[in-house]
């Protein structure tokens, strides 16, 4: 009895975690699925050798699409939380920027296509940005402070005309014959702004890693979406994972060098997928066996 008892209420439990998380798990099996078919095709037109290389490709893009990227996830709990927009909310929010997501790295893969190609000397100006970014990552705190985030929330309501109802599931509302934006609008143009400003590294990263348009265009639109379905995965455990800036901050140094001395050294795509993997691996070890020990 008090067996069926517990499998009742260990049904109960994952139930509505499988429920909460089927977006993440839709993504997953969509992502590897993706990765079959891509290199199932190219494997019947070109060989084993091409087809692995251009997945290896895809993954190492994806991957530094993704670490690149992940502070968004912090920046987006730290809009929600400062706007108080309550959870059932947020995924309305997060659907919107999404497609404003997409457009944007649509536009601006577009855009890096064609000027790399071109100017190909403009990846050197962001090898040497990286190495500075990483730097500062490295050295200074990336973590706002509350001044600054309530004069930042102070001058948004000051200069836009915005409702205080954090409640409504509307952008906007009309308010005695007059259109008011709601924080929820608030919070769908900071993320937007805020994978702007994200995109504007990962981007040019790609680019060190392949000139290939549809590798470039998938690995975006992936980590896009790996990003918005990881969110309330990822979100509540984020905090607890300090030495992520630590991370990110020596693969875009490794990235930064691999720019700048590619003529001189050639560093192949599995060996650059090896290492920000193992980055990504020593950083969750940190974390987990000597972090918390402390």
């Amino acid at each position: 009895m008090k067996f069926i008892i517990e499998k009742h209420n260990f049904k109960n439990k994952i139930k509505p975690f499988f429920y909460f998380y089927r977006w993440f798990f839709i993504y997953f099996f969509v992502f590897l699925l993706f990765i079959s078919i891509f290199w199932c095709i190219l494997y019947k037109i070109s060989g084993i050798h091409i087809a692995n290389k251009n997945v290896i490709c895809f993954l190492t893009s994806y991957l530094l699409e993704i670490i690149l990227s992940v502070d968004n996830i912090f920046v987006w709990f730290l809009i929600f939380k400062s706007l108080e927009i309550p959870n059932v909310y947020q995924k309305k929010v997060l659907f919107y920027g999404l497609i404003g997501a997409l457009i944007l790295r649509f536009l601006l893969s577009f855009f890096g296509y064609f000027v790399f190609l071109k100017w190909h000397w403009i990846l050197y100006f962001f090898g040497v940005l990286f190495i500075f970014i990483s730097l500062k990552i490295f050295f200074c705190s990336s973590n706002p402070k509350n001044e600054e985030k309530n004069i930042g929330l102070s001058w948004i309501y000051k200069t836009f005309r915005i409702t205080n109802n954090s409640s409504c599931k509307n952008f906007f509302l009309k308010i005695n014959n007059k259109i008011f934006c709601t924080p929820l609008f608030i919070s769908l143009v900071l993320i937007e702004l805020s994978d702007l400003i994200f995109s504007a590294d990962s981007i040019p990263a790609v680019f060190s890693i392949t000139h290939d348009l549809f590798i470039i265009l998938s690995s975006n639109i992936f980590s896009v979406l790996g990003l918005r379905s990881m969110y309330f995965f990822i979100s509540p455990i984020i905090n607890k994972f300090p030495m992520i800036e630590y991370a990110l901050s020596i693969i875009l140094m490794f990235i930064g060098f691999k720019i700048l001395f590619e003529k001189f050294i050639i560093i192949s795509n599995f060996f650059t997928f090896s290492i920000i993997l193992i980055i990504l691996v020593a950083t969750f070890i940190i974390n987990v066996f000597f972090i918390k020990k402390k």
